[in-house]
């Protein structure tokens, strides 16, 4: 598959997956490969304390966080004057906060705006971890059945709309190869696709194990034998918990290597292994 094909079959892609799974920087890693793929690419970080990412003359990097999305939603209604002085007493972080589900609908509505604006060509959104994946992706329809008029009524189906329109908006599941992660990740696409109707792309299995050649275990001497037989029990782990993906799921997957490197190093590795996995997708 041609990586244009892929980041452009829908124009906003969230990342989502179980927490030190390396989300984040899968997600960076994706927005990489879409710039340098040549397409105008806004990566959303959802916490101001996101990885590093090498600078790329086609990539964007921002932060939504709830009052800022709350702040920009006032704005655009006419109430700047609100926002100004929400932001001047130090609690506009704290209004957007006060109604379940609000904060959520609140960075769902700005992403929703960056979309509609066509600020790129692809929106990456460094999602939640993946329990609160389900809810921030409900929060739309549940504020509207609280709320079903006004501006939160508004908000809640214009971006209910974006998340179940495929050619808008897919979910990307992050795992590793291992069966608790496995099972969580499995049980969220489950909901996700049955339960909320939303539409998912192939699963990426990060920090795969590389393989362990055949040896006569015997020949070895006592320490390289143990050595040996704890990488072939580790790796057969992790067989048994991608069978189990396969087998829960039927959903195709993008396996990445393990990287001893971080920050931007980590994030440039996944971004030209990923884009060769996409690239031999069907």
């Amino acid at each position: 598959m041609e990586l244009h094909h892929f980041f452009t079959t829908q124009r906003v892609l969230i990342v989502a997956g179980k927490g030190g799974v390396g989300k984040s920087a899968v997600a960076a890693a994706l927005a990489l490969a879409s710039a340098r793929s040549g397409l105008r690419t806004l990566l959303v970080s959802l916490h101001t304390e996101s990885i590093e990412v090498p600078a790329n003359e086609h990539l964007e990097h921002v932060t939504v966080t709830p009052g800022g999305a709350l702040s920009d939603f006032l704005s655009s209604k006419g109430m700047g004057l609100l926002s100004r002085q929400l932001a001047r007493s130090g609690i506009v972080e704290l209004v957007a906060t006060t109604a379940p589900g609000l904060d959520d609908l609140l960075v769902l509505g700005r992403i929703k705006a960056y979309e509609k604006d066509k600020r790129a060509e692809v929106i990456i959104v460094d999602g939640p971890a993946a329990g609160h994946a389900i809810d921030f992706v409900r929060a739309p329809a549940q504020l509207k059945r609280a709320i079903p008029t006004g501006p939160i009524g508004q908000q809640s189906d214009e971006v209910n709309t974006m998340l179940t329109d495929p050619a808008r908006c897919k979910i990307l599941m992050v795992t590793t190869a291992a069966m608790t992660p496995v099972m969580e990740s499995s049980e969220v696409i489950h909901e996700l696709q049955h339960t909320l109707g939303l539409t998912l792309l192939p699963i990426v299995v990060n920090k795969c194990e590389r393989d362990v050649p055949v040896l006569s275990a015997q020949s070895l001497d006592t320490p390289l034998r143990n050595a040996y037989e704890y990488v072939s029990t580790r790796m057969q782990a992790q067989q048994t918990a991608l069978s189990t993906l396969n087998d829960l799921t039927q959903s195709e997957q993008l396996r990445v290597h393990r990287y001893v490197t971080e920050g931007a190093d980590l994030v440039e590795s996944l971004a030209t292994e990923l884009a060769t996995r996409i690239q031999e997708l069907s």
